[in-house]
């Protein structure tokens, strides 16, 4: 993996120094290692979501629902801000506090949460802070990391969150068999805390604007206004976005709504919502980093079109598996093969967002783009919700369904017929012929 080309400032070099093994290896401690710990401890959580909400406050599908909303309404309150903050004072700042935010989330959670409304209230400030690292590290990313290498580096990152979410599910509900339904929370906000050392002492500012001011270099005046920067791939983007994200956001890193129908009509506990997790994550982690592959070496449309068609009949099953009634064996079949897809499609719109964000203004793109996509994955349980709200059972599951399905093949069409290719031949050819 490429290292950050940013040459540290002097209160930054000094810490590192120190460090001697960790600095040698500082791209995987300074980004990869609190991705680890901040997946694995936000997995821990995962399983026990939908059964607080039945066990504790006596909430139906509607009320399990506002439980997986409430993290990605935080999340699109934050995108703006965030991306202000990033290119106002730096991605180092946001990429130590959110995990710290974060930690302090859980343990209000574990601690402190007596009522619904305030349940609800804790989860939405762990979803900014959630928002705050991936965009922080996303900007770092595509600060530092040639075209060419971008999927790689992307896919990577969403490899190894999804490698804490591999063990994190399953541990977490046996944990909340045992000990309660809360404990999990108690092992985020921990390993969440651990996530800001590495962060602390390691990471390094990327943000041109940042570097500049400190280096006293005048900042050449560029137009980045909407009115420049909303151009056709631009807006054929934040749709193929939106759509995505309607279709995977009920099961990014965990099974939101997928868990809310599993433990409604099946009636299974954290134990077996965990190890339904864990055994589709054994598939999908080296489908990630091959989807980087792809991306870098024959482009990105040809990963993210398949991937989205795949996607869209994963769901479809599944439609049919709650309209028929068909037993837990087919729901797994279709869970797998929809977690298959999202695997495929992971870090493909970061990275052609990656590739169409200006260098100087790359905080302001990804804190609309990332608003475009927190509003889709918000629609997603928000839907899922109204239409088991009003269509109860099996239809109103399959209906709900069915409008992920359709998200997932508008997806593929917008990018396989509205975008240009992003990835840049001839920068990939001089890559291969210069060392790292």
């Amino acid at each position: 993996m490429a290292q950050y080309p940013i040459t540290p400032s002097p209160e930054q070099t000094e810490p590192t120094q120190k460090l001697g093994f960790f600095k040698r290896h500082e791209f995987v401690f300074s980004l990869l290692l609190p991705a680890i710990l901040l997946g694995t401890g936000r997995g821990f959580t995962l399983p026990v979501l939908p059964l607080i909400a039945m066990r504790d406050f006596n909430a139906g599908v509607a009320g399990a629902s506002l439980m997986v909303i409430a993290p990605l309404v935080g999340g699109v309150l934050s995108t703006l801000p965030t991306g202000y903050l990033i290119d106002r004072f730096g991605r180092r700042v946001s990429l130590i506090a959110a995990p710290l935010i974060s930690s302090i989330a859980a343990f209000m959670v574990f601690f402190a949460a007596s009522s619904y409304w305030e349940f609800l209230l804790y989860l939405t400030i762990g979803g900014v802070a959630q928002q705050m690292w991936q965009m922080s590290r996303l900007a770092a990313i595509a600060d530092s990391v040639r075209s060419s290498q971008r999927g790689r580096q992307i896919t990577s990152m969403s490899s190894v969150m999804r490698i804490g979410n591999l063990g994190g599910p399953f541990l977490g509900g046996i944990l909340a068999e045992l000990l309660g339904l809360r404990v999990p929370f108690l092992v985020f906000g921990i390993l969440a805390a651990l996530a800001v050392i590495p962060s602390y002492y390691l990471i390094k500012e990327t943000a041109p604007g940042v570097l500049a001011r400190r280096a006293g270099t005048k900042v050449a005046e560029t137009d980045v206004s909407w009115k420049k920067l909303l151009t056709r791939p631009v807006v054929t983007l934040f749709a193929a976005q939106f759509a995505a994200n309607i279709a995977r956001g009920g099961a990014q890193g965990s099974g939101g709504t997928y868990f809310i129908f599993l433990a409604f009509q099946y009636g299974v506990g954290p134990a077996v919502l965990g190890t339904v997790t864990a055994g589709t994550g054994l598939l999908s982690i080296p489908l990630m980093m091959f989807s980087g592959q792809i991306m870098d070496r024959y482009g990105r449309k040809r990963q993210i079109v398949p991937a989205a068609i795949m996607l869209g009949i994963g769901i479809a099953l599944m439609a049919t598996t709650a309209a028929l009634t068909w037993p837990l064996p087919v729901f797994v079949m279709a869970f797998v093969w929809i977690n298959i897809g999202i695997s495929m499609m992971a870090g493909t719109m970061q990275t052609i967002g990656a590739d169409i964000a200006p260098p100087e203004a790359r905080g302001k793109f990804f804190g609309v783009n990332r608003l475009i996509a927190e509003g889709g994955s918000l629609t997603n349980p928000v839907s899922f919700g109204v239409i088991a709200f009003f269509v109860a059972g099996g239809p109103g599951f399959a209906a709900a369904f069915g409008v992920m399905a359709a998200a997932a093949f508008l997806t593929a069409t917008l990018v396989g017929f509205g975008l240009r290719e992003t990835l840049h031949k001839d920068a990939a050819e001089s890559d291969k012929k210069s060392p790292d």
